[in-house]
């Protein structure tokens, strides 16, 4: 199984929106997402219902279903597997990590969750899972956002030789729309549904406002930096 573990608001679903345009994996969008906010023993209390079916052990068992049928593609934040990731865990999945600028991804969840949490900002679950999948034996593939908008046939063609996939160029245009995968979450994807192809970073400068995004971006901003240190290059 090949993952895109990301921060909250850093162009994943424009990645994954590439994968489907490929057409050659079974594209599973935050799966473990039910688990966090939903499942019998939810992390986050932020919604009230519960679905039986969100336990992350059938949710990996219908992974791995899935990938006994063919290749699969898996997006996901890192927070949502912050209390299972292992180095097992990681080492289910080839796995490649998606981060963004706090100062840029920061805001951008606060105006979709004004309240959200220290983990669902995210950077902290990914340098643990990074540090997993290193553990694991694996070199841990880093993709910065920005480096992604600003040149996606460098970038994806780069995350291409590293997963072993042929690079298609042809993918990184997509017809816009709403897609089946996207169901538990459609008002996140409202940019991306709308979208033709990746979307180059903006020029403005960002704005930090509230406390809240101000605090959080002093606590993610080293984490990102060191993450970034280690970035993919584009071919």
């Amino acid at each position: 199984m090949l993952a895109l573990w990301s921060v909250p608001r850093a162009a994943s679903t424009a990645f994954e929106r590439m994968v489907i345009e490929r057409g050659d994996h079974e594209v599973v969008d935050e799966p473990f997402s039910e688990h966090y906010y939903f499942g019998p023993r939810k992390v986050s209390p932020r919604f009230a219902e519960v679905r039986p079916e969100a336990e992350p052990s059938a949710i990996l068992e219908r992974l791995e279903a899935a990938a006994r049928r063919g290749p699969v593609f898996v997006k996901d934040m890192a927070s949502h597997v912050a209390g299972l990731a292992s180095p097992a865990f990681a080492g289910r999945f080839s796995s490649a990590f998606l981060i963004r600028d706090p100062a840029r991804s920061l805001p951008s969840l606060a105006r979709m969750w004004p309240d959200f949490t220290d983990e669902e900002a995210g950077f902290e679950a990914l340098a643990a899972l990074v540090a997993h999948a290193e553990a694991a034996g694996q070199e841990p593939v880093v993709i910065d956002s920005d480096d992604l908008c600003r040149n996606p046939a460098g970038v994806v063609a780069a995350w291409c030789r590293r997963m072993g996939l042929r690079f298609d160029p042809a993918a990184l245009s997509w017809a816009p729309g709403m897609r089946p995968e996207w169901r538990l979450w459609p008002d996140w994807y409202g940019v991306t549904s709308r979208s033709t192809g990746f979307l180059p970073p903006s020029d403005e400068p960002p704005a930090l406002d509230g406390e809240r995004v101000r605090a959080a971006y002093e606590r993610c901003l080293p984490v990102y930096e060191a993450l970034r240190a280690r970035r993919l290059l584009a071919d």
